[in-house]
């Protein structure tokens, strides 16, 4: 179910002219690409036996929605707020292509990753790429697991009113005593800037930081 949303007052909106000066770009999107700490993330999904991929969907979801840019969208000439976003996913199948996953929010970690397994077994059932697909109340996720990437770019339809974020986990790698894990985060530039990525960055090695 698409969650309720309401609409943004630009004529008031603090970044009214930063979003009417990215809003036209061909090519409006930014991306920023770093290491995470999972280390304590890592320790705490193997003691409780929790999937760690989708433990790491949780809590970035988790962050997502504590920061309003997040969760702003366009519709046509319309910016909106919801009041809460979720995900998709790409899972990959037994033959080597990829498909997508619906992941519906809980209110705790254990929760989200039981029904994240189930959604998960679901979807590789269907192999669908046509998931949840007129809803904007979510962020686009992908999973390169092979690679401890440090840029990244995705595909563009060459829609320049696309404002869902998008973000990737990649292979997590040792360093020293910590396990580091590469994301990368792209957004609509009249949406959100650096620094809320940065917050986003902040807020899930926080949350990570507390398990």
């Amino acid at each position: 179910m698409t969650s309720p949303y309401t609409e943004v007052d630009i004529s008031t909106w603090a970044r009214r002219t930063t979003f009417e000066f990215f809003k036209e770009y061909q090519d409006p999107y930014f991306n920023i690409a770093a290491n995470v700490d999972v280390t304590k993330l890592r320790r705490f999904c193997r003691e409780n036996n929790l999937s760690f991929s989708i433990a790491a969907l949780f809590y970035t979801q988790q962050t997502a929605n504590s920061i309003r840019e997040f969760r702003l969208r366009m519709v046509g000439e319309t910016v909106v707020e919801f009041e809460s976003i979720e995900a998709t996913q790409t899972i990959l199948n037994d033959d080597e292509t990829f498909s997508f996953c619906y992941f519906e929010g809980r209110p705790d970690v254990f929760e989200y990753v039981e029904a994240g397994r189930a959604a998960r077994n679901k979807y590789l059932k269907l192999k669908s790429f046509d998931v949840e697909t007129e809803r904007l109340d979510l962020i686009y996720y992908s999973v390169i697991p092979w690679i401890s990437f440090t840029s990244f770019k995705h595909a563009s339809p060459g829609d320049n009113c696309q404002t869902v974020p998008r973000i990737v986990f990649g292979k997590v790698f040792n360093d020293q005593d910590r396990e580091l894990m590469p994301l990368s985060v792209e957004a609509h530039h009249a949406m959100m800037d650096g620094i809320h990525v940065g917050r986003f960055f902040e807020g899930f090695q926080a949350a990570v930081d507390s398990l």
